[in-house]
Parts: structure tokens; C-alpha cells; sequence
């Protein structure tokens, strides 16, 4: 099922989330590791090897960690159940928490190790982490109110721990006030380009629905990819045409509306089976219609797939007879396979696809020869030569003449 556009988008939203999620699992796995191997190899003042020795600071990447696997099974569990945005309150208490947890951890050493300057330690940069990766939110004032925290919690710990705030320490928080801003316009910027693109997905597929309705999803999704042209070419094609027997009688007896409806009926199961054998109807003629396999999709074995749809086609007729879904309906079906031209004819104000050649004409006439032999699907001898026989039964009624045409054909009764 076609997601909406505002699904995609809240799916989008959640995979971004889930980048960053992801990234900040990476950076912190990776720190605690190298931290680990620093302490191992290098050996530091004893102040600071002391510090390091504490349970709180080797805690806190190791509760990043955690946290972020959390969200990370929260947010997949989102994007299963079809894209479930994230509630706007969770999003602020994850900011907050990553935000406030390192300010903690900072203020924690600072109190125990008062000549220990944690303001100068990397921990400060633990802050342009979060802020930097931010922009994967796609969310302005999630970017903002990251740098505000990020911000206050510089203030803070200068103010009150080391208290002392001045215009050095003044402009290193407007710094990171203003790198929360400039990633909260970055989130902005790649926001909307999802929206663009998919917004123009959603309209390329409302404009090529509108176009499959009066053509086919096929034929029109080959014209967008093309800039509305497709260009003429020869392609090995089956045709088949379909004709609705004693349709005139039918309708003489009907009034509109009755006529329509059986029409949509009988044209809906058509549609339907040749679809499921990737052909395409070309035309609806009234009381019957033109279709082709192998244009302008080409296929391996277009007649293969023709005769298994004339097959599934009688089967499917003759089940909504039976469940008074349709009226009783004979039908006449021919077809024949050849070589044919297809693409564009017309003018730049109004073309139309076509499939043209010999195939389309000798298709129609040996559908028309079904009145003769009281027969309901005749192939010619070259689709006969095409397709495996083992699972069908064909009554040959030898070498035909097809009016406009010299050369006998080769006619056998499939039903």
C-alpha cells in the first residue's frame, strides 16, 4: 500500500533520527575505547589520573550509550508501525537529557577536584557533538534549544562553579548559542529538501495515475521518464483483441446506465487478468478492446504471456456468470504475434501511443474468424511456435486466408 506524503515524511524524519542515533553510539563507543586504551599506554599527571579513575566519568559515555540503544529501539519500533512521529515533548526530554547529562558529569569533577579546570578538559566539546549531529533531527528549535542548554550549562559552570563570567568566557557561550542556531537553519535547509522531493514523488505518482487511468501505469510511467515522449520503435509484440459477441443486441435492450455498468464490469475483470500477464489495454472499443504484451515494456516470451491471459480471462467470465456478477457473455479472442512499431503519433498538441503494423490487423481478423468456427480464442501458428504446448490442447484448422492478406495463416482453436 502507497504510503500517504505525510507518512513518507515522518518516515524520514524517524531515519535521520536514527542516523544520529546511531552516529552518537559510534563516537561514544569509540571514545570510551580510545579513553581505555590512553589510560593504558600513556601515562598522565596524577591529578588528572585520578580523575579519570573515577566511576563517574568512565559512567557517562557507557550512559550515553545505553540511552541512545533505548531511543534506537524506540525509534525503529516507530518506523515499523508505518512511521509514528515521535511525540514533540519525547524529542525536548531526549535533548534535555543528552544536554544536561555531560553539564552533571562536569559539575560532579569540578566540585571534587576544585583546581581542576573541567572547562579546559575535552568535555567541553562533548557539547559541539550533540549540536553538530542535531541537524539529523530536521527539526529548527530541537537545533536551538540544544545550543540554549548546551549554552547555560557553559554559563552556569563558570558563574557558580569558578565564578568568574567574563567577556572570554561571555563569547565562547554566544559561540555555542550561535552554533546551535546555524544547526537548527542546516536542519531547516535539509528539511525541506525532503519535502521537495517528496512532494514531487507524490505528484509525479498522482500524475502518473491520472495518465494510467486513460492509458496505462506503464505507458505513462514511460512518458514521465521521457519528458512525455516515446520515441517510435520496432518491438516483438503479441496482440490480442477481445470481442464481446451479440454486444448490439445487448445494448438495444439496455438502458445507459445498465450498459455502463456492464461494461465497467466486463472491462474490470479484463483489466485485471492481462495486467496480472503484464499487458497492456490499448483500446476499449465498446463491445470489446485491443491488447498488447511486449510494448512498450518489452518481455521475453510476449505470446507466452498472451495465451495465459486468454486462458485466465474465460475462467474468470465464466466465474461471474455463475455468481450473477456479469450477464451471461460469449467472447471472441485472437492473436497473433509479429513485429510492430510503437511509440508516439501526432503533433506536439496532442499525440497518443500506438502500436501499428501487420501484427495489429492480422490479430483483429483472425479474432473476427471466432464467428466462423464457433470457436472463443484463435492464435496464429506463430504464437503457436512461441509458447509451451505441453499443458494445452489446439485443434489445427489448417492454412486460412485473412481478408487483405495472400499468404494463408496457419489459424488453431486454443477454447
Amino acid at each position: 500500500m502507497k504510503l500517504s506524503f505525510q507518512q513518507q515524511l515522518n518516515t524520514e524524519l524517524l531515519r535521520s533520527e536514527r542516523k544520529r542515533t546511531v552516529i552518537i553510539i559510534s563516537i561514544f563507543s569509540f571514545a570510551a575505547g580510545y579513553r581505555l586504551l590512553n589510560a593504558l599506554l600513556f601515562q598522565a599527571d596524577e591529578e588528572t589520573r585520578i580523575i579519570q579513575s573515577q566511576l563517574s566519568v568512565w559512567l557517562f559515555p557507557l550512559l550515553i550509550i545505553l540511552f541512545e540503544l533505548f531511543s534506537l529501539i524506540y525509534i525503529n519500533r516507530r518506523i515499523r508501525n508505518a512511521g509514528q512521529r515521535i511525540p514533540q515533548l519525547v524529542q525536548y526530554l531526549n535533548v534535555a537529557f543528552e544536554m544536561c547529562l555531560p553539564a552533571l558529569i562536569m559539575l560532579g569533577v569540578a566540585k571534587q577536584y576544585p583546581s581542576y579546570d573541567v572547562m579546559k578538559s575535552p568535555a567541553l566539546y562533548i557539547y559541539f557533538i550533540f549540536i553538530i549531529l542535531s541537524p539529523l533531527r530536521l527539526n529548527f528549535t530541537l537545533s536551538l534549544f540544544c545550543g540554549l542548554l548546551a549554552s547555560a550549562s557553559y554559563v552556569f559552570i563558570s558563574y557558580f562553579i569558578y565564578h568568574h563570567f567574563n567577556s572570554n568566557d561571555s563569547g565562547k557561550a554566544l559561540i555555542i548559542l550561535l552554533s546551535g542556531i546555524a544547526a537548527g537553519l542546516v536542519a531547516n535547509q535539509i528539511k525541506s529538501s525532503i519535502n521537495s522531493t517528496l512532494k514531487e514523488t507524490e505528484k509525479r505518482h498522482k500524475v502518473e495515475n491520472l495518465f494510467g487511468r486513460q492509458i496505462s501505469s506503464e505507458i505513462a510511467g514511460t512518458m514521465l521518464e521521457n519528458d512525455g515522449m516515446i520515441e517510435s520503435k520496432r518491438m516483438n509484440i503479441a496482440v490480442m483483441f477481445i470481442d464481446i459477441r451479440n454486444f448490439t443486441d445487448f445494448a438495444s435492450t439496455r438502458n445507459p446506465e445498465e450498459i455502463v455498468q456492464y461494461q465497467n464490469a466486463f472491462f474490470g475483470i479484463v483489466i485485471r487478468v492481462v495486467s496480472a500477464h503484464k499487458g497492456i489495454v490499448h483500446q476499449f472499443l465498446g463491445d470489446g478492446c485491443m491488447v498488447t504484451f511486449g510494448a512498450p515494456l518489452a518481455l521475453d516470451n510476449p505470446s507466452e504471456m498472451a495465451v495465459k491471459a486468454a486462458q485466465e480471462l474465460l475462467l474468470q467470465l465464466d466465474e461471474a456468470i455463475i455468481d450473477n456478477s456479469l450477464p451471461s457473455t460469449r467472447i471472441g479472442i485472437g492473436i497473433h504475434m509479429g513485429e510492430a512499431v510503437t511509440g508516439n503519433i501526432g503533433t506536439a498538441d496532442r499525440q497518443q501511443y500506438s502500436v501499428t503494423g501487420r501484427v495489429v490487423i492480422m490479430a483483429s481478423r483472425i479474432e473476427q474468424l471466432n464467428k466462423k468456427f464457433q470457436s472463443r480464442v484463435l492464435i496464429s501458428g506463430e504464437v503457436v511456435a512461441s509458447i509451451d504446448k505441453s499443458s494445452i490442447s489446439l485443434e489445427l484448422y489448417g492454412p486460412v486466408c485473412l481478408k487483405g492478406f495472400d499468404q494463408p495463416v496457419s489459424i488453431y482453436k486454443l477454447a
